[in-house]
C-alpha cells in the first residue's frame, strides 16, 4: 500500500526487499547448479577421453613404434625401480641425471614397483595431457565464474574448450613421438598458474616445487611463470619477482653442474657467434650475443612464424593478449624458436605448454572484451566463432590423420616379429637396435641404437641385434643389408627373427672383446 505522498509503505518495502533477496538466492542455486553440472560434465568427457589417450598409446606399444627418447626414459625409469639409483645413460651416453635433470623420474619410479611395465611410462603421460587439459577446463569455468557471465554463454564457452582441446592436432602428435616430460610439467605448471591466479600463492609455490623437478626446459616455464605474474596484477607481482628470479637460478644451477647434457645448449651457439657452448658461461655468451647481435633474432623469429602459427592457432592466437596465457608460452615459442634446428619448434611435444595456457587466455580475452565495451558481445563473438572455426577445421583435418599415421609406422606383421625378438631377449643382455624401434628393448643397462660403421661397446656376455629395415632412420636399405649380412655373416650371430622386414640375432662375444662396429650406409643428416 502506497503512503499519501506516493511512496511505498514500510510493510510493501519489507515485502519486495524479501522477494528479491529470494529471487537472488534462487539465481545464485541456479548458477552454482550450471556450474556444477559442466564440472562434472568435463571431468567425464576428459576422463573418457583420457581412455582413448591411452587407448592410442597402447596400439603403439604393442606396434613397437617407440624410438630413442622412449628409450633412455624406459632404461632410467626401469633401472630405478630396480635399485640402481644412478643409472646410465647408455642411449646418449652420460648419467641420466646429467641428462637435463629431471629429478621426477626417481618418485614416478616409485610405480615401477607396482608396476613394472614399460607402457606405463605412456599411461603417465597421457594422465597428464588430459589432465593438464581438465585443469585448463576448469580454470575458464572459475573465470567465467567471476565475470558473472550468461549461462547459455558459460555452456558455449565450455563446450568450446573442451572441442579445441580434444581436437588439437598437437596433442595428438605429442603422443605419437614417444615419452617426454612437457606435458607432465605443463600439468604442474597449470595447478601453480591458477593457484596465483586464485592469490593461493603458498599452494602456487608447491606446485611451482614440483614443476622444477622436470628439469632444465621446465625451469625456463617457471620465469614464463613469473612474467605473467608480474603482468597480471598489483598483488601477484611479488610472486613474479621470486618466480622470474627462482627460474633463472635453477636454469644456472643446472648448467654449473653441467646437468642439461640433453638440453643442447650449443644449439643457441650461433647466438653468440660460436660453433659450440657448454655450462653457466656459454648461457652468459648467448646472453651478450643476444644484446649485441639483436638481428640474429630477429632473422630467426622472421624464419619460423610459420610453425609458431600453426602452433598456436588451435587454440585461439588473441589468448596470447591475456597475462596468464602470455608468460609461458611466450618463454616457451621463443626458446624453440631460437633453437638452430627446426624440429625444436614443429615437434609439438617441445611446445605443449603453448596449448592449454592459451586457451584459457583466449577465453579470458575474449569475455573481457565482451564486458568492456559497449555492445562488446557481438565483436568478441564474432573472434570466438572465428577461432572456433579455424581451430576446428584444423582439428578435423590432421588429428585423425596424426592417430592413424603414427600406429601404421610399423606394420602388424612386422610388429609380432618385433614381439618375438623382444621375448627372445635375456633381462641381462645388450641390446644394439633400430632408433625407431629400440624403446621396449631398453629396459636394461645396456641399450644401443645402431648407427652405421659406428662403434658401440660390449659390455655383456649376450648381445642382441634387432633391425626394422622398414623403419631405419640412420642408413638405407642397402645399408641395412650390409648390417644384416655382417652380423648373420661375420659375426655368426644366430638368428632368432628373420621375417616381415625385421631381423634379429643372437651373438656371443668373445672373451676380451670390447667394441663391435656394424658396416652400413648411413642417410645424410
Amino acid at each position: 500500500m502506497a503512503d499519501p505522498d506516493g511512496t511505498v509503505g514500510p510493510a510493501l518495502t519489507v515485502r519486495l526487499g524479501a522477494d528479491r533477496h529470494r529471487r537472488l538466492l534462487a539465481d545464485q542455486r541456479d548458477q552454482n547448479r550450471t556450474y556444477r553440472v559442466l564440472r562434472i560434465g568435463g571431468a567425464i568427457v576428459l576422463a573418457l577421453w583420457m581412455i582413448g589417450l591411452a587407448a592410442f598409446s597402447t596400439a603403439l606399444y604393442h606396434r613397437n613404434f617407440l624410438g630413442e627418447d622412449f628409450a633412455t626414459y624406459n632404461q632410467a625409469w626401469t633401472l630405478i625401480g630396480q635399485g640402481h639409483l644412478n643409472p646410465y645413460d647408455t642411449v646418449f651416453g652420460f648419467p641420466f641425471v646429467k641428462s637435463d635433470f629431471e629429478l621426477i623420474i626417481w618418485p614416478l619410479a616409485i610405480i615401477h614397483l607396482v608396476l613394472p611395465y614399460s607402457a606405463v611410462l605412456l599411461w603417465i603421460q597421457d594422465a597428464a595431457v588430459a589432465g593438464s587439459g581438465f585443469i585448463a577446463y576448469l580454470w575458464a569455468l572459475e573465470y567465467l565464474e567471476r565475470r558473472k557471465v550468461n549461462a547459455w554463454v558459460v555452456v558455449g564457452a565450455a563446450a568450446a574448450v573442451l572441442v579445441a582441446t580434444m581436437a588439437n592436432p598437437g596433442t595428438y602428435s605429442t603422443l605419437s613421438f614417444d615419452v617426454h616430460l612437457e606435458p607432465i610439467s605443463t600439468f604442474f605448471a597449470l595447478l601453480a598458474a591458477r593457484q596465483f591466479w586464485r592469490g593461493r600463492p603458498r599452494w602456487g609455490w608447491v606446485w611451482v616445487g614440483v614443476v622444477l623437478l622436470c628439469g632444465s626446459f621446465a625451469a625456463l616455464m617457471v620465469v614464463g611463470l613469473g612474467v605473467s605474474a608480474l603482468l597480471a596484477r598489483s598483488d601477484t607481482r611479488r610472486s613474479g619477482v621470486l618466480l622470474v628470479i627462482t627460474g633463472l637460478a635453477w636454469t644456472a644451477l643446472i648448467s654449473a653442474f653441467h646437468a642439461n647434457q640433453g638440453s643442447g645448449l650449443s644449439l643457441y651457439a650461433y647466438l653468440a657467434g660460436r660453433s659450440t657452448l657448454t655450462g653457466a658461461g656459454g648461457m652468459a655468451l648467448i646472453v651478450g650475443g643476444i644484446v649485441t647481435h639483436p638481428a640474429r633474432v630477429f632473422h630467426q623469429f622472421d624464419s619460423r612464424l610459420g610453425a609458431i602459427w600453426r602452433l598456436i592457432k588451435p587454440v585461439g592466437i588473441v589468448g596470447l593478449a591475456s597475462a596468464w596465457g602470455f608468460g609461458i608460452p611466450a618463454v616457451v615459442l621463443v626458446t624453440d624458436a631460437l633453437n638452430s634446428r627446426s624440429d625444436f619448434l614443429n615437434n609439438a611435444f617441445q611446445n605443449f605448454a603453448v596449448f592449454p595456457f592459451v586457451l584459457v587466455g583466449t577465453v579470458m580475452v575474449l569475455v573481457w572484451l565482451a564486458q568492456r565495451f559497449a555492445k562488446g558481445w557481438l565483436p568478441a563473438a564474432a573472434v570466438a566463432i572465428i577461432v572456433a572455426t579455424v581451430a576446428f577445421d584444423y582439428g578435423a583435418q590432421w588429428s585423425p590423420a596424426l592417430v592413424r599415421g603414427a600406429v601404421a609406422q610399423v606394420q602388424p606383421s612386422a610388429a609380432a616379429q618385433l614381439r618375438v625378438a623382444l621375448a627372445a631377449t635375456p633381462a641381462n643382455a645388450e641390446v644394439i637396435a633400430t632408433v625407431s624401434i629400440m624403446g621396449r628393448f631398453c629396459a636394461r643397462p645396456a641399450c644401443y641404437f645402431y648407427f652405421p660403421n659406428g662403434p658401440r661397446p660390449v659390455v655383456s656376455h649376450t648381445v642382441v641385434f634387432v633391425f626394422a629395415t622398414d623403419n631405419e632412420a640412420t642408413t638405407t636399405p642397402t645399408g641395412s643389408a650390409m648390417a644384416i649380412a655382417y652380423v648373420r655373416d661375420r659375426l655368426h650371430a644366430r638368428t632368432i627373427v628373420d621375417a616381415d622386414s625385421v631381423a634379429a640375432f643372437v651373438w656371443h662375444p668373445a672373451p676380451g672383446t670390447t667394441e663391435v662396429t656394424v658396416p652400413g650406409v648411413a642417410l645424410p643428416a
